[in-house]
């Protein structure tokens, strides 16, 4: 009968503490701060303990530059001018070889989609940054306090920043030259390129960039994008001070720590000479010439994005 008391008073200590650990009660809160604006639903478990589950909305920030494009640099000294008068000579032998090669047709270079019906040295670019998130954080007070650790991840999309040209399809006649170009020097004996390519020293029209020969992708339809790429699931850890829930119907809450997104990358439509192939290639920072290879090793280290928010909190229950 001793032994059965004591199981018994054992048994009501022991629901009487988990009554005491488990005392749920639920908010919402709306904040901003480096993530954006951030909107959850949150949740206690107990005065230690509460949960965060919502989304941060970062503004999809803009900014437009002219680039000069450098056509006479990039293509032997070639003159802008020179250029123009190249795309006649050239779709004059790109009729002469369709009618001589029916299965391999190439298009013609469209001057009606060029600017004043010219190649231009200038390009509208326009950047764009894409970080909106959602999130799931635990918060920690190990003191019974307002003070906690949080723990959690930020989740969300790769890649977080483009850019690409503002106006649409600019690089199609850009695709059409290049072809004009390739087409020419794999068939050195013909008249595209004995009567055009060779004797002008024609050639691609793009960027060099160290190793990287920068220029539109024909499959991207005359547009052109580099972006940049970080981890989509980011581990975050940081402290702060308030309550998921506040004890009394409003409150407020401070957050300090970092998202663990990984090494960025960057990511750039290139042509491969040797393999003759198109793709996005990631730079390598050793391969992008002196200036670039600084700016890359230098991004590569931002391993961690900082998150500084503050929030009003409300408790439902």
């Amino acid at each position: 009968m001793k032994k059965l008391l004591t199981l018994c008073s054992f048994v009501l200590l022991s629901l009487g503490a988990s009554a005491q650990m488990f005392d749920p009660h639920v908010g919402i809160g709306v904040g901003v701060g480096t993530t954006g604006i951030d909107i959850d639903a949150s949740a206690t478990i107990n005065d230690y303990i509460g949960i965060r589950a919502g989304v941060d909305i970062m503004p999809k920030f803009k900014v437009s530059k002219d680039l000069d494009l450098g056509v006479s640099d990039k293509t032997k000294g070639v003159s802008i001018k020179d250029m123009n008068k190249h795309i006649d000579d050239l779709n004059t032998q790109i009729v002469a070889w369709n009618a001589a090669h029916p299965t391999q047709k190439m298009e013609l270079i469209d001057k009606t989609l060029l600017p004043n019906g010219e190649i231009p040295n200038d390009l509208t670019i326009e950047g764009k940054l894409d970080n909106t998130v959602g999130h799931i954080l635990f918060d920690i007070h190990p003191f019974k306090t307002s003070f906690r650790f949080t723990v959690g991840a930020y989740f969300g999309k790769d890649e977080i920043i483009s850019v690409y040209n503002k106006e649409d399809a600019f690089f199609t006649p850009i695709n059409q030259w290049n072809n004009a170009i390739i087409t020419a020097q794999n068939n050195p004996t013909s008249t595209l390129n004995t009567m055009v390519v060779k004797p002008y020293n024609l050639d691609m029209i793009g960027g060099e960039l160290g190793d990287y020969f920068v220029t539109p992708d024909p499959a991207e339809q005359g547009n052109v994008k580099a972006y940049a790429k970080v981890n989509g699931f980011r581990p975050y850890l940081g402290l702060g001070f308030g309550r998921a829930v506040p004890k009394g119907r409003v409150g407020c809450q401070f957050d300090l720590g970092v998202q663990f997104w990984g090494k960025p990358e960057i990511y750039i439509p290139t042509y491969d000479k040797a393999a003759k192939t198109y793709q996005y290639e990631k730079i390598d920072g050793d391969k992008a010439g002196d200036d670039a290879g600084k700016v890359l090793k230098t991004i590569s280290k931002i391993s961690v994005y900082p998150v500084l928010n503050f929030r009003i909190v409300g408790r439902i229950f």
